[in-house]
């Protein structure tokens, strides 16, 4: 058995790297095989480990780390046979509570022994891959805010996303999309535009109730500008996983969406960057081997 474990140190805090190693220790210390702890230094090196994994026969690279860890770590293992694991540890861990995956890190872990490889679909957007969701309304400029310092820089997890999403939202003005589905066209001005490939934002909301992970399909959801009161029923129901009941709320199903509009925030599995024209969304069916319960 070959298991690399890939650790963002800035998710979860300083000691992660040597809880990781303590843990693996725990699971698997009665085991033969290699299990190789190694943490990253900067931005890109987790993809950098991932395929150097697969290039090596790795069985499992798991990422020890948030949604922004795992994309970057699972985008090199599409379409191999090396299978992604997750010990979740960021801000809002959105892909590991859609598939369920234990929350404690040695039962993170132990799904080595008693879970199984689920494929999974991979999303789309703009070229780049994403696993959970995608979008370009107020989740991406709020990404956008968040990656950039401020409150995040002082303190990590869901906490200084409340304070910064009610100082966003009070600037933030949606502009007017064409969206573009097989026969559906639509002009929307959209607060929230999001391509959902499983049915959680971070922190366990729910943007998506129906979506399937390996049904080829994704879940385009459309929620139109709203005033700030129904802004606060919004996030109560999107908390409550009632996001359907909510006045407004569309939900459709499809296999490519093309989005028309100008400049603008774009995000892949909340990690933002800015995108100049047309958006291409589509999905590829049961790319990634995801280790699950």
């Amino acid at each position: 058995m070959k298991i690399r474990f890939i650790v963002n140190p800035a998710a979860g805090g300083a000691n992660r790297v040597r809880e990781v190693e303590e843990a693996v220790r725990r699971v698997f210390g009665e085991e033969d095989g290699i299990f190789e702890v190694r943490s990253t230094k900067a931005r890109g090196m987790a993809g950098e480990l991932a395929l150097d994994a697969v290039r090596k026969g790795y069985e499992f690279v798991f990422a020890c780390g948030g949604d922004g860890t795992i994309n970057e770590t699972a985008t090199p293992l599409v379409g191999t046979n090396t299978v992604l694991g997750i010990v979740p540890a960021g801000s809002g861990n959105g892909f590991a509570r859609a598939l369920e995956i234990p929350s404690g890190m040695d039962s993170a872990l132990r799904l080595v022994k008693t879970g199984r490889a689920r494929a999974m679909d991979v999303g789309v957007i703009c070229g780049r891959y994403f696993f959970s969701t995608a979008g370009c309304g107020f989740d991406a400029h709020l990404s956008k805010s968040y990656n950039s310092g401020g409150l995040s820089s002082l303190m990590r997890g869901m906490l200084p996303y409340y304070p910064l999403a009610l100082w966003e939202y009070l600037w933030y003005r949606p502009s007017p999309v064409t969206v573009n589905i097989e026969n559906y066209r639509s002009t929307v001005t959209p607060f929230l535009l999001t391509a959902a490939n499983t049915s959680r934002y971070g922190g366990g909301a729910v943007i998506a109730p129906d979506a399937i992970p390996d049904d080829g399909k994704i879940d385009l959801c459309i929620v139109p500008k709203t005033g700030f009161f129904s802004a606060v029923s919004l996030a109560s129901k999107l908390l409550s996983g009632r996001v359907g009941e909510w006045r407004g709320f569309e939900s459709i199903r499809a296999e490519r969406v093309e989005i028309q509009r100008g400049a603008g925030t774009v995000h892949a599995d909340g990690e933002p960057f800015d995108w100049n024209g047309d958006i291409q969304i589509s999905v590829m069916r049961r790319k990634l081997r995801v280790l699950a319960g």
